[in-house]
């Protein structure tokens, strides 16, 4: 996966999902269209329920397999591996 900001993901970055949240944390990844749908009952940890990204057909869930590539404007090309 090319890594090359920590502070800006460049326009045709690409890896997997799980390579994703490997180098950059959920909060980062929120910034450039990333979603976590979780919810935390009796449990201080939250359990997370589907992850999305919002793409040019509009919000899309993804696996940790799926390769994605940021496109800009917090949009992303998803694509099975």
């Amino acid at each position: 996966m090319n890594r090359l900001s920590v502070n800006n993901l460049e326009v045709g970055t690409r890896g997997t999902l799980k390579e994703f949240k490997k180098a950059h944390t959920v909060r980062f990844l929120q910034r450039y269209g990333y979603k976590e749908y979780s919810y935390q009952i009796f449990n201080p940890i939250p359990i997370v329920l589907a992850e999305t990204v919002k793409t040019k057909f509009g919000e899309l869930v993804i696996h940790d397999s799926d390769i994605l590539t940021y496109v800009g404007d917090k949009k992303w090309s998803v694509s099975k591996k």
